[in-house]
């Protein structure tokens, strides 16, 4: 079938160009977060894009039941079943920085609401992917970046997963926390190469 052939391909260029989008480092979030911390919307996806690690699909449709208890308080773990793998992710635990935002932005929202939802959205539904990396890239644009054409959503998913990687060379972890089904995948998405594989070969003697 010609059309399930064209989807495919199309499918396999897109996710070869989030393979090589940059995430996000420490000091880039924290000043983001200054950015934001008055914008709702904004700090809500900042935090909870950075604690969770979830693709783009699955982070707007979250909903307040999601992170919140109906008796308001706020959820310290999130558990999210994945619409591309149908698999559940582990209970991520929610920073500080999440919790505070939930408090602060969604206290008193109804349980059955979207989080994302656009300030002009009157149909209820939560904002496209296509605005979620506009406002990625207009928070680095903010920071002062010229050249933002390698940074997206995935940016955002992959940030946490690439410190811990860093700190802990840890790849089967990394895997289990994006809930992706290989090293492999999970090497590939993190940019891990044979190079930097040797580099670790080399830091360690027996």
């Amino acid at each position: 079938n010609v059309k399930k052939l064209i989807k495919r391909y199309y499918l396999y260029i897109i996710w070869r160009l989030n393979m090589g989008k940059k995430p996000l480092s420490e000091k880039q979030i924290k000043s983001i977060r200054k950015l934001v911390e008055a914008k709702p919307l904004h700090s809500l996806l900042l935090n909870l894009s950075v604690d969770l690690m979830l693709r783009g699909s699955d982070l707007l449709n979250l909903k307040v039941s999601d992170v919140m208890n109906e008796s308001g308080s706020v959820k310290k773990e999130v558990k999210v079943r994945q619409k591309k793998t149908k698999k559940t992710t582990l209970s991520l635990p929610l920073s500080k920085n999440s919790m505070d935002a939930i408090k602060k932005h969604l206290s008193g929202k109804p349980q059955e609401d979207f989080i994302f939802k656009g300030q002009k959205s009157y149909t209820g539904k939560p904002i496209s992917i296509i605005q979620y990396s506009r406002i990625v890239k207009g928070w680095l644009t903010d920071l002062g970046y010229e050249d933002v054409s390698q940074y997206s959503t995935h940016s955002m998913r992959k940030s946490k997963a690439s410190l811990i990687y860093e700190k802990t060379k840890n790849v089967d972890a990394v895997r289990r926390l994006l809930g992706q089904s290989s090293v492999t995948a999970t090497s590939a998405y993190l940019g891990v190469t044979d190079e930097s594989a040797l580099d670790l070969a080399r830091q360690y003697n027996m």
